[in-house]
């Protein structure tokens, strides 16, 4: 017969309870008799035996019927009177004259002891089919949420990437027309970003080193559309994980909000301290200060939120305003 879940660990519980089992049955016979003490190490041998024996009848009564506990109970009951009569009144005291529960055997104390054997055998049974089906109903959730979180992320992945490549064909389109060299360098930007891009997109996280370069090819680009009006430092060594695109969402918010000429130039400086990056720039902006960066924001504090990386910090002030993220661990994330 095939063994499911349950019953495999019904074997495993059977194999290691029965020597317990049997201590606790036998040992007070023994303090209360005056039974020799050198028949207890054969007594434990027989009693686990016996334990073992009603073990697998009742999983295989388990087994075969399909669910309905009160059958199970009932036929297990049954089969341990059985079992008690054929033992003990069959085959140790064969052809004894004394009737069933004489007191003479003791059979009425032995019937007792099984039938209380059993039931604690049928009780852990019952537990062990319960924790095992919790068990298996949080595995199957837990797999569940991580399936939804990897949809929600995906999903809010795909919001970038669109929006980003319009304002790319946008920005090519005007360079074509009025600084055709520019546009060439522009195209070999855009080819190398858009790989390097593709080769993450698959994944909620990629390293510190794979988005700055990503950010410095994102920042190259915007260089080449904006001259001397984009000024940028990216000063970033540290070591572990951030998710895809969010530097450059950062860095392309900043320029989206704030105003970018020769004379007032958008100066971006990308920084790291340890658990954390910072991007910060200097406060011009082309939209009021309290849209600046919304949408943005909060699709990134929704990624971090979904992968458990906790809260982004956002700073303001008249002169400046800076986003810092927090480096994330494989030990602090949540899947």
């Amino acid at each position: 017969m095939a063994m499911s879940a349950e019953i495999r660990k019904q074997v495993v519980v059977a194999l290691y309870s029965s020597l317990a089992v049997s201590v606790l049955t036998s040992t007070p016979v023994f303090m209360m008799t005056r039974l020799p003490f050198d028949l207890y190490p054969w007594t434990l041998l027989f009693t686990t035996g016996m334990t073992l024996v009603m073990w697998g009848v009742n999983i295989l009564l388990f087994y075969f019927s399909g669910g309905r506990r009160l059958l199970r109970y009932a036929a297990s009951y049954v089969l341990c009177l059985l079992f008690a009569v054929g033992l003990f009144h069959g085959l140790i005291f064969p052809g004894a004259s004394m009737g069933f529960g004489s007191k003479g055997t003791g059979f009425y104390f032995h019937v007792i002891l099984f039938f209380a054997v059993d039931t604690v055998l049928l009780i852990v049974q019952d537990l062990v089919v319960v924790r095992e089906r919790k068990a298996a109903v949080e595995l199957e959730n837990a797999q569940l949420r991580v399936r939804n979180m990897e949809a929600v992320n995906l999903q809010l992945k795909q919001q970038i990437q669109p929006h980003f490549l319009f304002n790319s064909l946008s920005t090519l389109k005007s360079l074509i027309r009025y600084s055709p060299a520019d546009a060439g360098e522009y195209v070999v930007k855009l080819a190398g970003f858009l790989r390097s891009s593709m080769a993450s997109h698959a994944a909620a996280l990629v390293t510190v080193a794979q988005e700055v370069e990503l950010c410095k090819d994102y920042l190259s680009m915007q260089r080449i559309r904006f001259g001397e009006a984009l000024q940028f430092t990216v000063e970033v060594v540290e070591n572990g994980l951030l998710p895809v695109f969010a530097l450059q969402g950062l860095i392309e918010n900043a320029i989206k909000h704030n105003v970018l000429t020769k004379e007032r130039p958008l100066l971006i400086r990308v920084t790291g301290n340890g658990d954390r990056i910072t991007v910060v720039n200097n406060l011009q902006p082309a939209t009021p200060v309290d849209e600046v960066g919304g949408t943005g924001l909060a699709n990134l504090q929704e990624r971090y939120r979904m992968l458990g990386g906790g809260d982004i910090v956002v700073r303001k002030s008249e002169t400046e305003f800076s986003v810092s993220i927090i480096i994330l661990r494989d030990e602090d994330r949540d899947h």
